[in-house]
């Protein structure tokens, strides 16, 4: 077989949080532009999102084998299988084409998922985009202390609540003090920038720095406040996205191997960060078709349950291949 499209939808049962390095807040792309010309922006999932899930789920019963067998996998082999990483393809320019055909034979995870410069991927994934272009949600909370709970604070030792009441003391200070000096920073570079005098502004600034310091180390092993305010951007619920994903050259074994990572997926469906404040739950089907088009499968996932497998004859007869 030449290729097996997927064609892939998901649909966000809860918030869908994901942080990129060069973004802040979810993700956001232009897809097309209004009748001015100006971009039209969308939130989405990028493709490395699943396929780094998708790469991940299919290493981890193989090194889970590997620990049961007294023989885990050493650091480099875990690279390898799992982020695709191969230092030794970007230093040598030259391509064996002996070696590589003996590499994918030896390792499947490489020889469909790829590895560094040498070993080209044979599975590619779309971005899932919206079916409606839609904005991300910004969500707020704030994570409560012990003084929300007076319950908790008559079961402790009195010494150790007279610690909690200092130490909120020295925060509400250091945060008074902190708020302070950005303030007087402003107002030494704005002096600086019109040319004034700014000696005694320094001094003064340099003095509630000190006293800022010296009210952090007052609070010794419990300098970070737990009554903060927390924020981040979402995807919301009840959003269809789609996508398309393609497997080169496909084998039964291919298909084996993304089967057995997607049953894995529905039992955890989870993509994206802020997960143990509601966020990340997905369900959706991946519809499996040959390049003709012909329906080969449905693969139903969600629910914290294993994935359905709903094959045609063709998907049955392809599965009975040798894998």
């Amino acid at each position: 077989m030449k290729k097996i499209i997927i064609n892939a939808t998901l649909t966000t049962v809860q918030p869908v949080s994901i942080k990129l390095p060069d973004q802040d807040g979810h993700p956001k792309m232009t897809r097309g532009v209004d009748s001015d010309g100006h971009p039209k922006k969308t939130a989405y999932i990028p493709a490395t999102t699943m396929r780094g899930k998708l790469r991940r789920l299919a290493v981890q019963p193989l090194m889970e084998a590997a620990a049961a067998a007294g023989q885990p996998w050493t650091l480099h082999q875990v690279y390898e299988a799992m982020l695709g990483q191969d230092a030794a393809s970007e230093a040598n320019e030259e391509i064996d084409l002996v070696a590589l055909k003996k590499r994918r034979a030896d390792n499947h995870i490489v020889d469909l998922f790829g590895a560094g410069l040498g070993v080209k991927s044979r599975l590619s994934v779309g971005h899932f985009m919206p079916v409606i272009d839609v904005a991300p949600e910004a969500f707020a909370g704030v994570r409560k202390d012990l003084d929300s709970d007076t319950d908790v604070l008559e079961l402790m030792d009195p010494e150790e609540v007279n610690r909690f009441v200092d130490r909120n003391t020295n925060n509400s200070k250091r945060a008074a003090a902190e708020a302070l000096v950005k303030k007087m920073v402003t107002q030494v570079r704005k002096a600086e920038k019109a040319g004034q005098d700014v000696t005694d502004l320094k001094a003064a600034l340099a003095l509630t720095e000190a006293q800022r310091d010296a009210l952090v180390l007052a609070m010794g092993d419990m300098k970070n406040s737990t009554k903060t305010l927390t924020s981040y951007e979402a995807m919301p619920a009840g959003i269809e996205l789609k996508s398309r994903i393609i497997i080169d050259k496909a084998t039964a074994r291919d298909v084996a191997t993304l089967l057995a990572a997607l049953d894995l997926f529905s039992r955890s469906p989870v993509l994206g960060g802020q997960t143990a404040r509601g966020c990340g739950e997905v369900a959706g089907n991946f519809e499996l078709s040959d390049q003709e088009g012909v329906l080969l499968g449905v693969v139903s996932v969600g629910g914290y349950a294993p994935s359905k497998v709903n094959w045609t004859a063709g998907g049955a007869a392809l599965m009975l291949e040798k894998v």
